[in-house]
């Protein structure tokens, strides 16, 4: 039986978030399937999806391979690394799938570091053009906004800094899965976790991804609170209101609380505003 949502994991550090996510049963109650592709024999080895295809054959082939393993999705995540040779071969045929079969698509990319050499960012430039303004959601995250995760540390290398990509993805993944609106266009998104509705608000407004005053030329927001207990109104409203404070009149603004026992008495807060 094929499932309708499809998280596809693209390249290295796409395949190690799929495979966390798979590992956390992230997606088990709505019967998401997980496939990596790539180009390394050794990462699609290790990965914990089901599904696993290997770019290093003929195009016939990998184009097959890809719209076989789509069958049926109605809701894609793409999950790369935008300056790979994996995500140049397979995004363009994910996209091709997706408006064959009108699915939607959300993705999450990053852009390739200020240290990348010449053809790894022709390579990202060309995938990112694939992207824009074809997918329904596009969260592009450069690089080096992953180092603020590590400031404290005086080194950090790029491997650790990809490391902190995985987790950030993952997040976002984990978050997108439980909407039912998919469509934010240009989009960026944060998250905190604290003891109060409105300190995780703030947390999540000052996270490292979001760009300072992303809010002022936002057109929609969406909030979502998740506590393990029910949250009261006034605390909602607090944090609601710290956001709101932020934003252009005509904004569109939407917030949702939920309970999620295993957070006991935290709050996490996730943001998901619109770029231009």
């Amino acid at each position: 039986m094929n499932t309708n949502i499809k998280v596809v994991g693209v390249g290295e550090g796409g395949a190690k978030t799929i495979s966390k996510l798979i590992q956390s049963g992230v997606g088990k109650d709505k019967f998401v399937e997980f496939i990596a592709i790539g180009n390394d024999e050794n990462i699609m080895l290790t990965s914990a999806a089901r599904k696993n295809i290997f770019l290093n054959r003929d195009l016939t082939i990998i184009y097959k391979s890809i719209f076989d393993a789509l069958e049926g999705a109605k809701v894609i995540f793409i999950v790369a690394g935008l300056a790979g040779n994996a995500a140049r071969s397979a995004i363009p045929i994910i996209m091709s799938y997706a408006k064959t079969y009108d699915a939607t698509t959300v993705a999450f990319v990053c852009k390739p570091s200020v240290l990348e050499n010449f053809s790894r960012k022709k390579n990202a430039a060309y995938t990112l053009n694939n992207l824009r303004g074809k997918v329904d959601t596009l969260f592009a995250v450069p690089a080096e906004k992953f180092f603020v995760f590590r400031i404290n540390q005086p080194q950090i290398s790029l491997h650790e800094l990809f490391d902190v990509a995985d987790d950030v993805f993952y997040q976002g993944v984990k978050i997108l899965l439980e909407l039912k609106d998919l469509k934010f266009g240009n989009a960026a998104f944060g998250y905190g976790e604290a003891t109060s509705a409105l300190d995780a608000a703030r947390l999540a407004a000052k996270f490292p991804t979001l760009e300072e005053n992303e809010f002022k030329t936002a057109q929609k927001v969406f909030v979502r609170l998740t506590s393990g207990n029910p949250l009261p109104l006034s605390s909602i409203d607090a944090a609601n209101k710290f956001i709101k404070s932020q934003l252009q009149p005509d904004a569109e603004f939407t917030s949702r609380a939920e309970v999620v026992p295993l957070l006991g008495e935290k709050v996490f807060a996730s943001i998901i505003c619109t770029r231009k």
